[in-house]
């Protein structure tokens, strides 16, 4: 490996560290921009959250960007012109892409979303990328460049970080949702309309909510009181094998209903917070392509990720064995992991959280 190459995965190693160390969403969006300046070499870098509804379209920037009220508020009404933005909102790809694959320097300068705010803040080229969210939202982070653009090796650096950078995000995101969760039980567990239980390491149920209460008298429960020992037994396993918090605790009842479980840290030692989410949280083929998945490969990907095994796969595919070990082997390639662990937990990852609501309409 060249000297050059050594230095790229270096600052890579340190992006991918780095990315995992931050604690909470703000830390995340925050502290993100610097490193990713670092990895890959750029005049600004920035992060943003796009709606459909253009005044809640915000953004943060490192280094900071002053604007006008006047010059922001326009920005927010034609940034679907970005050619990037736009190709994700058409085909839900959110892998990598300059603004120079999509469009020439000509077309790039001729368009309004250019001369009307990019050109007065020295946006020449860019790299963007997203990390999934719940729509209507769309979360973006560019780098930009006001000369030269970025090289394909570049691409692929930024593209070998972002399934961390979802892992990373997902996890602050979790933990945000857990210490929202604390004190919302704190206040007194009937504001919480979702289902949440707090359970010590036999299965003891120390705190339920109202609609806990209803699944512990079914799937959840035990005649004892306590989670039913499958439970017991799941939650004992995630912890030996370190399951990443990203991954839920999927249950599968005999007529394939399913019931996912956030695994958060209890608000006391030794317990878990349980957060009930319907199905398979979100876990789609739509939102697996979201991660630059073909559709087949997104399909073998999301039975993995259920626990399911090849040959499982391949028959719910309708497909062999030996086509669903290539439509995994090219997921991993293009997901960095080389595990259907790792797989797995880049797959749940891509899901958004469901926070738990407060009776009151505020997000908990």
């Amino acid at each position: 490996m060249s000297r050059r190459r050594l230095a790229v995965e270096q600052r890579l190693a340190n992006l991918i560290g780095t990315a995992y160390a931050f604690e909470d969403l703000d830390e995340f969006r925050h502290g993100i921009l610097p490193e990713l300046r670092e990895t890959v070499p750029a005049d600004r870098a920035s992060y943003n959250e796009f709606d459909d509804q253009p005044d809640r379209t915000w953004w943060i920037a490192d280094p900071a960007l002053s604007i006008t009220p006047e010059m922001a508020e326009r920005f927010a009404t034609m940034v679907t012109q970005n050619p990037v933005l736009a190709h994700h909102q058409r085909t839900g790809d959110g892998r990598p892409r300059r603004i120079s694959d999509f469009v020439d320097r000509a077309t790039w300068h001729q368009m309004p979303v250019y001369t009307d705010f990019y050109r007065h803040v020295g946006v020449e080229a860019m790299i963007g990328f997203t990390l999934p969210s719940r729509p209507p939202v769309t979360i973006g982070i560019a780098l930009i460049r006001a000369e030269g653009d970025f090289a394909d090796e570049e691409v692929a650096t930024v593209a070998a970080a972002r399934p961390h950078l979802i892992r990373a995000y997902r996890t602050v995101e979790l933990s945000s949702a857990r210490r929202a969760t604390i004190a919302a039980i704190e206040a007194g567990l009937e504001t919480l309309g979702s289902a949440v239980l707090v359970v010590d390491g036999h299965g003891r149920v120390d705190l339920a909510t109202p609609s806990a209460r209803r699944l512990l008298a079914g799937r959840l429960g035990a005649a004892s009181g306590r989670l039913a020992p499958d439970v017991v037994a799941r939650l004992a396993e995630r912890r030996a094998a370190r399951t990443p918090v990203t991954e839920p605790l999927v249950l599968e009842d005999a007529d394939g209903t399913r019931l996912s479980l956030r695994v958060l840290a209890g608000p006391e030692g030794n317990t878990d917070m349980l957060v009930v989410e319907p199905g398979s949280s979100g876990l789609s083929v739509a939102a697996l392509q979201g991660l630059g998945l073909t559709r087949r490969e997104a399909e073998a990907l999301r039975w993995i990720a259920l626990g399911r095994r090849g040959p499982q796969a391949a028959q719910l595919m309708g497909v062999s064995p030996r086509t669903v070990e290539t439509h995994l082997q090219n997921a991993y390639a293009k997901l960095d992991v080389h595990t259907a662990a790792d797989a797995a937990a880049t797959a749940w990852a891509a899901v958004g959280v469901r926070l738990p609501q407060l009776s009151d309409g505020g997000a908990a």
